[in-house]
């Protein structure tokens, strides 16, 4: 009996276990729940035509992000994401923080007092909204300023810097003052008296109040540097161009990272024989690694001056500008072609131009702009090229007037505003069609581009004759018809309900065309190849892929990346090797868009590689 009880008893204890445990999960669940907190940060006060960042904040992983709608703002870039995991461990408990933000950069294009636009996120199933938040966009006042300085990085970082140890980290700057939206050469050393073995761990500061570009350096080289009448072994590390998108003082955070440097040490010798080769202290190489944070930077950043001109949309550099037309004299409704083409340095990728006033007369097609941007340690420079096809309808004598944009020169602290020449087109009458008389001017672009294709002949081949006592009805095949016709629609009825139901299976007739769409995209990508596009051929190649593997795999487009399109090969049974190599591809293709060398040698087989690799898929997936 006492056996009995006890067991009982502990029985009783072990549901109580279970139940206490279960309520504990539940109440985690719940707190967990409770906690997500989705914030937006952005300033409360911005001037009109200003740039600035809108971010948005959540402290829990994001199944799905949905996008916000910009109505009252100018959408310039975004999202760019990041996040960041931290834990610690305090009295034996563990605790977990996550932050994942989502950032937008934007224009205030008028005044007046606008609320951000939410955003959404979904975390474990359950949907969220951001927190609201309200900016003001006040007129643009201008102020006084001084003088920018135009020192060289030399000047702005001298030489006496003193280094602190044999291993330090810098961040340097071409100038420490500057106008709002003028570019700064961000670099980034590693100095080191001792031998440098390998570079671990970097992690990028925060450019808050910034716009960033890349400048590509290529693989870590080592140079030498001297300071303080000492030489340092040098690794630059990174290089940027900033472009500061709000007035006052902006810092640029440290960075941190892990240096492995060879330190030189020295023993005894152990015996008679390495005391014979090397004497009684011998000399070896130890590694250390070293944890490296560098200083905080400080920029001032001046607001631009007072009298902006109407056309003003932000742009800051030096630009020129040439505009020309192929024909001044033509035949009505021939064609001729206007060019505008803007050279300089600065963001050229915001420049914007109003679009010419044409005479009414002219039949204008919308623009094909294109642009050529660089991007090295002298900052960005650029090309911009605008043509315009136009065809004058009627005779006469035209005159185009002259187009112009703005912009704030840095170098000669003033706005510039740059102007097109006037052009003169002289029309004469078309030689496909003449018009006299004061009816002439009269006739609209549609009644000229028309005319000629409003009569037609009745016919213009022989009849083929029937019998007039021939007929159709009550003919053999009139009843043959009649007897037929509800079989067909039967079939007809039955093969448009079974593609019906496949229709209606998104993921069935994604999978079923991935294959053709994937073979259309690589068509226009083999287009791209042979016209040595390189950056839209590459970003064609990406979409390839992508789309792909999104529709053979029934991946959504919120949830497709590296890690899920490999967990979902894997699962569907492709080899890990042929996973590894489409993810490799795709590697390659971000990082040949967004390379400042752009070299058109590994085009052709980055094209076999995707065909073959689909090609694997395919056979791997029957």
């Amino acid at each position: 009996m006492v056996v009995l009880v006890i067991e009982t008893n502990y029985r009783e204890m072990r549901l109580k276990t279970y139940i206490i445990l279960g309520i504990l999960l539940l109440s985690f669940g719940l707190i967990k729940a409770q906690n997500v907190k989705f914030t937006v940060q952005a300033p409360t006060m911005v001037e009109e035509g200003s740039q600035f960042q809108i971010t948005y904040r959540v402290n829990a992983d994001v199944d799905a992000f949905h996008g916000p709608e910009f109505t009252d703002f100018q959408l310039l870039g975004g999202p760019s994401t990041g996040s960041s995991y931290s834990t610690q461990i305090i009295n034996g408990r563990a605790s977990q923080s996550i932050e994942k933000t989502y950032s937008y950069y934007v224009r205030a294009t008028k005044a007046g007092t606008f609320m951000v636009p939410q955003a959404g996120i979904t975390v474990d199933g359950k949907k969220y909204t951001s927190s609201q938040w309200s900016i003001k966009v006040v007129k643009s006042k201008g102020g006084a300023y001084k003088n920018a300085s135009d020192k060289a990085m030399a000047k702005e970082n001298p030489e006496d810097f003193n280094a602190d140890g044999r291993v330090f980290v810098r961040t340097l700057v071409s100038k420490h003052k500057v106008f709002r939206g003028e570019p700064i050469i961000l670099v980034q050393k590693l100095y080191s008296l001792d031998r440098i073995a390998n570079i671990t761990n970097f992690k990028e500061p925060t450019y808050s109040g910034f716009w960033k570009e890349n400048i590509d350096i290529g693989d870590l080289k080592l140079s030498r540097e001297t300071i303080n009448g000492q030489a340092f072994n040098v690794v630059v590390l990174q290089k940027y161009i900033l472009f500061p998108q709000k007035t006052g003082k902006l810092d640029i955070e440290p960075f941190n990272i892990d240096a492995i440097v060879q330190i030189v040490r020295t023993r005894a010798a152990r015996d008679q024989m390495e005391q014979m080769m090397y004497g009684n202290k011998v000399r070896y190489y130890s590694n250390e690694t070293l944890k490296l944070k560098s200083p905080k930077v400080r920029i001032n950043v001046q607001p631009l001056p007072a009298g902006k001109p109407a056309n003003f949309n932000g742009l800051v550099g030096d630009f020129t500008m040439e505009a020309s037309v192929d024909k001044d004299e033509l035949a009505a409704n021939d064609a001729f072609n206007l060019k505008i083409v803007i050279k300089g340095k600065g963001n050229i990728s915001l420049l914007e131009i109003p679009k010419p006033n044409f005479p009414p007369d002219f039949e204008v097609y919308d623009p094909k702009i294109s642009q050529k941007s660089n991007t090295s340690a002298s900052g960005m420079s650029g090309t911009k090229t605008y043509e315009y096809l136009i065809i004058p309808r009627n005779e006469g004598s035209y005159t185009i007037p002259p187009v112009g944009f703005s912009f704030f020169n840095p170098r000669t602290e003033a706005y510039e505003t740059l102007h097109s020449d006037t052009f003169h087109i002289k029309v004469g009458k078309g030689s496909a069609v003449s018009f006299t008389g004061v009816n002439s001017s009269s006739v609209s672009r549609d009644e000229i581009k028309y005319l000629g294709k409003d009569i037609h002949y009745i016919k213009t081949h022989d009849s083929e004759l029937r019998s007039i006592n021939s007929h159709l009805f009550n003919s053999l095949g009139h009843l043959l018809f009649l007897l037929l016709s509800p079989l067909f629609a039967l079939l007809f009825i039955i093969f448009y309900k079974k593609n019906e139901k496949k229709r209606s299976n998104i993921s069935l007739m994604r999978n079923k065309k991935a294959t053709k769409v994937a073979r259309k995209r690589l068509k226009n990508a083999k287009k791209l190849l042979a016209e040595q596009n390189h950056g839209k051929f590459y970003e064609e190649i990406s979409k390839v892929l992508w789309g792909y593997i999104g529709d053979k795999l029934s991946i959504s487009m919120s949830e497709l990346s590296m890690d899920t399109a490999r967990e979902r090969l894997l699962e569907k049974g492709v080899d890990e090797s042929i996973t590894e190599e489409i993810i490799s591809i795709l590697n390659a293709c971000e990082y040949a868009r967004y390379a400042s060398d752009k070299q058109n040698d590994g085009m052709e087989q980055i094209y076999n590689q995707a065909i073959n690799i689909i090609s694997k898929i395919e056979k791997s997936l029957k």
